[in-house]
């Protein structure tokens, strides 16, 4: 089979969305949290002195807006980093994935065998080398060869690591 290859640019909001999509079960907790301090405010309101009534309210929108606050900072730090200066390369090869950018000296390779997961959300392919950490690749960027590459992945990769739409 021959080898497939693209070319991604990762964008500030690719690496926003990324952290927000890995950080949903916290915003889930989150947000019940926040719901809840509402609930006993509005249930207790007419009971708590005016410090309490202010103080849940802070807590609730400290709760609300701290995790996307944080996520947009953290993604803003990592487009920092040179590898997101220039475009990134994939290839699919029999071996693995090979991944390669002007801001690394050599290609870092991923053997398909060492391949964590692979799934699609939303607009994105994520590739995992780990439970935490993925190649992030905007399936806008791939284009024609979109369809071709997961064929590719799907002949390469366990079917218990695909979670694939």
């Amino acid at each position: 089979m021959d080898n497939i290859s693209f070319e991604t640019q990762i964008k500030e909001a690719d690496l926003f969305k990324f952290n927000w999509h890995h950080a949903l079960t916290q915003r889930i907790f989150s947000v019940t949290m926040a719901g809840l301090l509402l609930v006993v405010l509005a249930l207790r309101f007419n009971t708590l002195p005016v410090f309490w009534r202010l103080a849940y309210l802070a807590f609730a929108a400290i709760i609300l807006f701290y995790m996307p606050l944080t996520l947009k900072s953290k993604a803003k730090l990592q487009m920092q980093q040179e590898v997101f200066k220039h475009p990134i390369n994939y290839q699919l090869k029999e071996s693995g994935l090979v991944v390669s950018s002007p801001a690394a000296e050599e290609p870092a390779e991923l053997p398909w065998e060492y391949v964590y997961q692979v799934s699609t959300w939303k607009n994105y392919l994520l590739i995992y080398s780990n439970r935490v950490n993925a190649y992030i690749i905007p399936k806008e960027d791939i284009g024609d060869v979109y369809d071709p590459a997961i064929n590719y992945i799907k002949n390469h990769v366990e079917d218990y690591k695909l979670k694939i739409k």
